[in-house]
């Protein structure tokens, strides 16, 4: 066989057994009819690849039933490559992208330990007070990041965040009930995006979302901030609908 018809056959073994793989995706367990249907292949095909790949441990066949599925290594490869993947290198490409196109401040964060600690900092180029800087933590009630965070989990979880409080007032906007406080975090489910109003520093207007991790956790939060000279409400709204699909990206790329 000559060596490009032999790559040829390669790659058609390794779209096989990917076809193979795929169909066994769509349901927890079928037989060799159900598998090589989905698969596109004929029956024996089917089976030849189906045994090649549980040698691996990449499918598994029911000893009751007959029928195969996909098998344990393939969880422990997947989970491994969650576990190798890093929020800040997965969120780059979409705070360079909001950074070029809007000019203001980008902030990633995290949500640990209870609190909202500060990943990375992206400075505007524009005229601008000193930003945040990796490591600080933002208070849940007063921030964009925090409220974003507080507004994806479930309610009781920021129920009870919101509870151990204080919910301290850092400038005359800033809310500093749990009422009021639940009440803005229905408005940003509403809009898909948070909303800090001079509520944390006066003068500094901000937008944030929420980022989920691999289990559909919301644990990341982004946000893009600049003084309200050149944050007027328009374009709160213009910047935090365009980072919906930046957060989404971010979280596919973790595995979401």
């Amino acid at each position: 066989m000559r060596r490009a018809e032999q790559a040829n056959y390669q790659l058609e073994s390794v779209d096989r057994m990917v076809a193979v793989l795929k169909a066994l995706e769509m349901a927890p367990e079928q037989n060799l009819e159900q598998v090589a249907k989905r698969a596109e292949l004929n029956e024996s095909t089917a089976l030849r690849y189906l045994l090649s790949l549980a040698r691996y441990e990449l499918v598994e066949r029911n000893p009751a039933s007959g029928r195969f599925r996909l098998g344990l290594s393939l969880f422990r490869l997947g989970t491994k490559s969650i576990a190798h993947r890093d929020v800040v290198t997965a969120a780059m490409a979409v705070m360079d992208e909001l950074l070029e196109r809007f000019g203001e401040s980008v902030n990633l964060a995290i949500h640990q330990q209870g609190q909202v600690v500060l990943l990375r900092a992206l400075q505007s180029p524009a005229p601008t007070r000193k930003g945040a800087v990796p490591g600080d933590s933002d208070p849940w009630h007063a921030t964009a990041l925090g409220k974003a965070l507080l507004a994806a989990m479930p309610d009781e979880e920021a129920r009870a965040i919101l509870a151990a409080g204080p919910l301290r007032s850092y400038t005359p906007t800033t809310f500093t009930t749990e009422a009021d406080v639940l009440r803005d975090l229905q408005r940003t489910k509403s809009r898909g995006f948070s909303m800090d109003d001079e509520e944390s520093v006066e003068g500094l207007r901000c937008v944030g979302v929420a980022i989920r991790d691999h289990d559909g956790v919301p644990r990341y939060a982004l946000s893009v901030s600049g003084p309200k000279s050149r944050m007027p409400y328009q374009r709160l709204e213009e910047i935090g609908v365009a980072m919906i699909p930046g957060a989404a990206q971010i979280s596919r790329a973790l595995g979401g």
